[in-house]
């Protein structure tokens, strides 16, 4: 091979480089919004959720509460003092933050959507008063795809969250109810806390709890010890189904038993799933049992790296809009330009170096030795 063919080569090669890095860079160049997947419902559910977060924040400047707009940057009167008679758990701010987002609804409505749910199927849910941002996306998504829950709130709250024994989840539920914005009500109550019995917290705490459930008309349920709590749990989740059967089982924070124990939310994936894997756990609370029956779970825990995972900002400083993420809407690249890329540069592929390759191939193949008539080889 010949110094300059080898050097012309070169130059192709370096020209095929340039030209494929200069296509990519028209690609995205052109890249547009793309509406994703069930858009008109997320955005539905995403707007439901915004106008009970108005609602609660109306209700709570027009009784006088303050808000702490240090802690509470958006004005939203959904981040709840950080010690109270009904705090059960430390709490994290930015989680807290990170939860005050509508958008949230929409996620779920994505993960309901996955799980195959359809309009009038039975889930189970267990909550509490630690992230009522993120209950109030839950019931948002609930209403948008017309589902049937059976919710089990625990009243006692972590830091920063419905932990004003005046203005629990409860009270704010019942509010959005007289409100008409939902219609979803908790069914059955529990303490929370310590063992799901209030557990750490003092006997006023634990009066304040039976007093809001009394107030809002949800019975307490009352129980000996943790594998109690489940068990009642579990029979009162089986009286509601009227034998039919649970197509989704959601759970909103760590109450102990819907995880079994605190050591396990740091053994459990966040977000859907179809099969949880975990066979040896200190304790299989509510969460477990339905998974070991097939029944697929979203579990809603370490909501900042959820957050981050679907596109949703972390502890922001505002309330977002509705709409707002990639859940909604995604840029992409226009299919059919970059078919039309592919197919041109494929070509010019096939037309520059299936010369130069196939001259390369014949320049190795052994020359064929060719003999003289006085018997010797040239």
């Amino acid at each position: 091979m010949s110094w300059r063919l080898d050097n012309r080569r070169k130059w192709i090669l370096l020209g095929l480089a340039v030209a494929a890095l200069l296509l990519q860079a028209l690609l995205d160049f052109t890249r547009a919004p793309v509406r994703q997947r069930d858009y008109e419902l997320k955005l539905a559910a995403a707007e439901h959720a915004a106008e009970a977060f108005a609602a609660l924040r109306e209700h709570r400047l027009r009784a006088g509460a303050h808000v702490d707009l240090v802690n509470d940057p958006a004005g939203t009167g959904l981040i709840g003092p950080e010690f109270s008679r009904i705090t059960n758990a430390r709490g994290d701010l930015e989680a807290k933050l990170t939860s005050l987002n509508p958008n949230f609804a929409g996620l779920l409505v994505q993960y309901f959507r996955q799980a195959a749910l359809r309009q009038g199927d039975l889930v189970a849910i267990a909550i509490s008063g630690s992230f009522p941002g993120m209950n109030i996306s839950l019931y948002a998504a609930l209403e948008a795809m017309k589902l049937r829950p059976v919710i089990v709130t625990s009243i006692g709250a972590s830091m920063w969250g419905a932990n004003d024994p005046q203005f629990t989840w409860l009270d704010m539920e019942s509010l959005l109810d007289e409100r008409g914005i939902f219609h979803t009500r908790s069914n059955l109550a529990s303490y929370g806390g310590g063992d799901d019995m209030g557990r750490g917290l003092s006997p006023e705490g634990r009066r304040l709890i039976q007093m809001a459930a009394e107030r809002n008309g949800i019975p307490l349920l009352a129980s000996e010890n943790i594998e109690d709590a489940i068990d009642k749990r579990t029979a009162f989740f089986a009286e509601q189904a009227h034998g039919r059967r649970y197509r989704l089982y959601v759970n909103v924070g760590g109450g102990v038993a819907s995880l079994g124990s605190s050591h396990n939310r740091l053994l459990l994936p966040h977000g859907l799933s179809f099969d949880l894997g975990l066979e040896n756990v200190p304790r299989k609370g509510n969460m477990f049992l339905f998974a070991e029956q097939g029944v697929p779970v979203v579990h809603l825990i370490n909501i900042v790296d959820l957050a981050r995972r679907n596109g949703l900002p972390a502890s922001p400083d505002y309330l977002p809009l509705p709409g707002e993420g990639e859940i909604f809407v995604r840029e992409s690249y226009r299919l059919t330009l970059a078919a039309a890329v592919l197919v041109l540069y494929c070509g010019a592929l096939v037309l520059i170096l299936a010369p130069q390759v196939r001259r390369g191939l014949f320049d190795r193949l052994p020359r064929r030795r060719v003999l003289q008539p006085w018997g010797r080889s040239r």
